[in-house]
């Protein structure tokens, strides 16, 4: 069972063993439409040849001049950018069930993500533009269900637009999880082979924009997402979006989840509790604040073989939440 670790309680609060299980029922819910905007597609190109020269007369006439060659217009057909892509459809069997955001909306798990949002909301007063960084201790602990789930979640406030950004590099997943396309994804940007648009994609009946890694790397990755790009991209998508969530790797071993904590308004910690020492979890949170990432809490999971699992959040000092998936 999982058990909440404080990120803000600097007092050194151990986990606990066990906790007392929860059952698990279902509600129905709603789900609010969001549209997304649509990439306009490239200007006409045209191309003028140039004149062509006079050819010299065998035998000049006086009386009869050569003509000049016309001009030739060549047009181009138009060449548009891809257009942002929408992954939506009635049935989401090929989807991983884990995203119950998506595959079951109104099942008790999904109303617990609704839960840990309303605790952010309340958390920053309903403020908008905000960058959101999940990461964990180490692999195999949640982060991409969560962060994947919470941008579903949201994207149902059809006030609010939300981005998922993929910035595991190392080992992308949202391409399996979501039965994406091939997109050009994040790698494609930062190497200037796509634009942001280009590699967009839209995914569930509310409208979420997914921007998933694209190809892995791994020398590449810390290069890639220090880079002045990166920076300037975070900038840039927060102005545009209420809500950007970003997928990285374990914090631990790589510099990859502090260099972008650094440039986000919180940082949520995925721990497992079944099998992350406390110890790793305090190492995590110091190593992300010397980056300067502001660590707001932690997710505690508890993994098990049946379907219900248990999470549990403590977001700061008041909210408190649980809900069931497996750890991924």
């Amino acid at each position: 069972m999982g058990y909440i670790f404080d990120a803000l309680n600097r007092g050194g609060q151990e986990p606990k063993d066990s906790a007392k299980h929860a059952d698990a029922t279902s509600s129905p819910t709603g789900g609010l439409k969001f549209t997304g905007e649509q990439t306009p597609a490239s200007e006409n190109l045209s191309i003028e040849a140039p004149q062509a020269p006079q050819q010299p007369q065998a035998q000049p006439t006086p009386s009869l001049a050569a003509p000049a060659a016309p001009s030739v217009n060549i047009s181009v057909p138009p060449m548009p950018k891809p257009a942002q892509r929408t992954v939506n459809r009635e049935d989401y069997s090929d989807v991983d069930e884990r995203l119950v955001s998506l595959t079951n909306p109104s099942c008790v798990i999904a109303e617990e993500y609704r839960s840990i949002r309303t605790g952010l909301l309340a958390k920053w007063e309903n403020r908008r533009h905000l960058v959101h960084t999940i990461t964990s201790a180490t692999p195999q602990e949640g982060k991409t269900i969560t962060s994947l789930n919470m941008g579903l979640i949201m994207s149902e406030l059809h006030n609010r637009k939300t981005l998922v950004i993929e910035a595991d590099l190392r080992l992308p997943q949202f391409k399996k999880l979501l039965n994406l396309p091939q997109s050009y994804g994040l790698v494609g940007v930062m190497r200037g082979e796509a634009s942001f648009q280009d590699a967009l994609l839209e995914v569930g009946p509310n409208g979420l924009h997914v921007l998933p890694a694209g190809t892995r790397v791994n020398n590449e990755a810390v290069q890639l997402l220090s880079s002045p790009q990166m920076s300037s991209m975070i900038k840039k998508l927060k102005r545009e979006y209420d809500h950007v969530i970003i997928d990285t790797p374990p914090v631990v071993e790589l510099a990859d989840a502090g260099i972008l904590g650094s440039q986000s308004d919180d940082v949520i910690l995925i721990a497992r509790m079944s099998r992350t020492p406390s110890t790793l979890i305090r190492q995590a949170i110091r190593t992300l604040e010397s980056y300067h990432a502001p660590v707001a809490g932690v997710i505690a999971t508890d993994h098990s073989r049946s379907f219900r699992q248990y999470y549990y959040y403590r977001y700061g000092y008041r909210y408190q939440y649980r809900y069931y998936a497996k750890a991924a």
